[in-house]
């Protein structure tokens, strides 16, 4: 059977996160000019968004800007106004803008791919509204460097599990790389996977969760191709 390392996509080979961050701060300076205030404005459009996920069942699209005209809604509700058709649709184009930005490479991706790809099979799982990622991952140039694609609605040890079916890999010789213990890396365990966590700043506190087993830490992805040299190595 085939060794193989799967990679998440947003936050792990490309910065994604970090335009959401860009947008919040946006809308709660927005919501701030409104006489809003800040940090609950923030703690209410969280609280939107996630049940919007949920209620989608997965990272669609719509989630986040319904989320900050939610938000906006419930203020303007709060204070006894009416919510003004033209500062709904200005919200709104906050939230939109997120899905308008190309995504940036992180330093190092492309070598670490493209030096790993000798010795294992290199596959990208990542999840979320469909549209919006394969346009990321066109957009980021990295598309060839995968042996296969997968774009799902949620990462749950049945999916790797089926990944890995399809590609004849080797759970126990194979890889999960990524910036999310609830995504990746406890997924990827219950699989029967290696785990790989690079830790990314901006990571929505949504994908926090405990882990449930060991496994490894990096600072970062340059540092795969030399920890797996040495496993390598040692077996």
């Amino acid at each position: 059977m085939k060794k193989g390392i799967i990679f998440d996509f947003d936050d792990t080979l490309v910065e994604t996160t970090v335009h959401f961050e860009i947008s919040r701060e946006r809308f709660t300076s927005f919501m701030k000019s409104l006489d809003f205030p800040a940090a609950e404005v923030l703690e209410t459009l969280d609280r939107n968004d996630i049940e919007n996920v949920k209620k989608m069942g997965g990272y669609m699209k719509e989630c986040f800007p319904q989320a900050m005209v939610q938000t906006y809604r419930h203020f303007c509700s709060r204070k006894g106004i009416s919510g003004d058709p033209e500062k709904c649709k200005e919200v709104e184009r906050i939230g939109w803008w997120v899905f308008e930005q190309r995504p940036d490479i992180v330093p190092g991706a492309i070598e670490v791919l493209e030096s790993l790809r000798g010795d294992f099979h290199i596959l990208l799982a990542t999840k979320g509204d469909p549209t919006v990622q394969w346009q990321r991952i066109k957009d980021s140039g990295l598309k060839e460097l995968f042996d296969d694609i997968f774009v799902l609605r949620d990462k749950t040890p049945e999916e790797y599990k089926k990944i890995a079916g399809s590609h004849g890999l080797d759970n126990s010789s194979s890889w999960i790389v990524g910036n999310s213990i609830k995504s990746e890396i406890n997924p990827g365990l219950r699989a029967g996977f290696n785990c790989i966590y690079i830790p990314n700043r901006y990571t929505w506190h949504y994908e926090n969760e405990d882990p449930i087993g060991e496994f490894v830490t990096l600072k970062s992805l340059r540092m795969i191709p030399r920890y797996l040299g040495k496993i390598n190595m040692a077996v």
